[in-house]
Order: structure tokens, then C-alpha cells, then sequence
């Protein structure tokens, strides 16, 4: 068994600064892509390549353009963290025949803190300046957190809500998509660096399979091109939704979740009523 081909940073300690934290969240972020694609099914599963990561088995595409594909999306979200425009990072499964959103694996990332241009390598304040409140006196401090221990504990919960979903129609082939949301203040990716040009405005239906509106979203370009946008409206009536875990450890505090789409129940969509 091999480790991750990609060099993931020392994560037993918390990031101190915003670009740690980009760097932290990047790496699991990865992983957990190529781990939703093998336990899903997305491609055939002797394509994946058994290895370790935080100390955890899972599974490693062996296809280069995926590789690509996933480790580029993942130094694009990076770029989007140290800008503080980030809110949410989304990875969506689609059917190839039918293009619709079959399911959404939702990573929330409204809890990371916002810094200036400047002080991406700087020390959190709180981190710094102020003492911990997380336990009692003389116990220990929430930098004793493991955060290698968090994500671990992430990708078990991953596989285990995974195992709980309704399988994928096997009489079909699937696709995947990156997509961000960005905050209400802050400005989309505008396209002047090589990092904002990965990225497309994306329906606000293809990203939140529950609701008929969201947040501005974008979503990666594969292969030079647009993905292309559902032919069909996209069900928001009884989407399901499945907790996976929650991390907070120190500055870096997000929420995963899984959602399935109606249509992968096979049942009818019903077109959106007009104003």
C-alpha cells in the first residue's frame, strides 16, 4: 500500500495563519474527492489505487486527467480562501444520460475567518493574543486538538453516510463538478489570473439540489470548456439530506454534508411556477 501521491502538510497541529489553513483544507479536500468518486462509483473502482492519508485508508484515482482535474480545482479553492471570498465548496455528481445533479457533497466553509491581503502568513490574533476558553483550568487548550485526527475522523463518517445513500442507477454513467459559492460582499472570480479562469458561473440549481435559489456560484472548467448546464429543471422538492461531520479545530471550522436529488429517486420533476 503506498501513501497520497500528493505531499500533504504536517496536520497534527492547527494552522496558524490564513495560508496554512488554505493549505490544511486543500489537502483534505483532495483526498476527499478521490474517496466520494470510489465509494460512489463515479468510475470503475479497479481504477483506483488503495493509500493512506491522515493515517486512513482510502482510495486514489489512478486516471491523470482526474488527478489533474482534482488537483487543480483544489489549488483554485485555495486561491479563493485567501481571498475570503469562499462560503462553501461543493463537489456534484451528474448523470451523463440525463444531465441532472444527482447528488451534492457539500463542504461549508462559512466558518473560516476573513484576513487582508497581507497578513495571509501573519498569526490568527485570536491564536495568538487570546487564551483559551475551550476547557477548564489547567486542562488542555484547543491547540492540543488533532486536527489529522479530525479529518480521519471525517473520512470515516464520509465512507459510513456514503454506504447509507441510495445506490447511483447502475443502468447510467456519471460525472463530477467542482463548484464554490462565494459571499454576498465579496466579487466572483473575475478571470485575470490563470487560477480565476478555472472557473464558470454555475446555475444556482445544479449547486443546491433543495432550494430554487443560492448564493453566486461557480464551478470548475474541465478541460478548457463549460460544463454543461441541466436541459431540464432541477428538482428541489424532496431532496435528501445526510450529515456527515462536523470539524472545529481552531481557526478551521467546516461542515459536510451529503444531499440526493429527487430525480435519482426516479421520480418525476415538476417545472418551477412562474412569477
Amino acid at each position: 500500500m503506498t501513501t497520497f501521491s500528493a505531499p500533504l502538510p504536517a496536520t497534527k497541529s492547527l494552522p496558524t495563519n490564513q495560508s496554512a489553513l488554505a493549505a490544511s483544507f486543500t489537502s483534505f479536500l483532495t483526498v476527499s474527492v478521490h474517496q466520494i468518486l470510489f465509494l460512489r462509483s463515479v468510475y470503475p473502482r479497479a481504477t483506483f489505487l488503495p493509500v493512506r492519508a491522515y493515517n486512513y485508508p482510502v482510495r486514489q484515482s489512478r486516471h491523470p486527467k482526474v488527478c489533474d482535474y482534482i488537483n487543480d480545482a483544489s489549488i483554485a479553492v485555495g486561491t479563493e480562501i485567501l481571498k475570503g471570498t469562499i462560503t462553501a465548496v461543493s463537489i456534484i455528481i451528474s448523470s451523463l444520460r440525463t444531465n441532472q445533479p444527482l447528488e451534492r457533497y457539500a463542504f461549508d466553509l462559512s466558518g473560516f475567518p476573513r484576513v487582508p491581503a497581507g497578513d495571509q502568513n501573519t498569526t490568527f490574533e485570536g491564536r495568538k493574543d487570546e487564551p483559551s476558553t475551550s476547557g477548564p483550568p489547567g486542562g488542555p487548550a484547543s491547540t492540543s486538538v488533532d486536527l489529522e485526527a479530525q479529518f480521519r475522523a471525517c473520512l470515516a463518517r464520509l465512507a459510513s453516510a456514503c454506504a447509507r445513500l441510495t445506490p447511483l442507477p447502475r443502468d447510467d454513467e456519471f460525472s463530477f463538478t467542482v463548484c464554490i459559492e462565494v459571499r454576498e460582499d465579496a466579487l466572483p472570480p473575475a478571470g485575470t489570473t490563470s487560477e480565476e479562469q478555472a472557473w464558470i458561473v454555475a446555475e444556482p440549481g445544479k449547486v443546491h439540489l433543495r432550494s430554487c435559489t443560492a448564493p453566486y456560484s461557480v464551478s470548475k472548467v474541465r478541460n478548457g470548456e463549460a460544463q454543461q448546464q441541466p436541459a431540464h429543471p432541477v428538482s428541489n422538492g424532496r431532496a435528501k439530506t445526510v450529515p456527515v461531520r462536523r470539524v472545529e479545530a481552531g481557526e478551521l471550522r467546516l461542515e459536510l454534508w451529503v444531499e440526493e436529488a429527487r430525480q435519482k429517486f426516479n421520480e418525476p420533476v415538476e417545472s418551477e411556477p412562474h412569477p
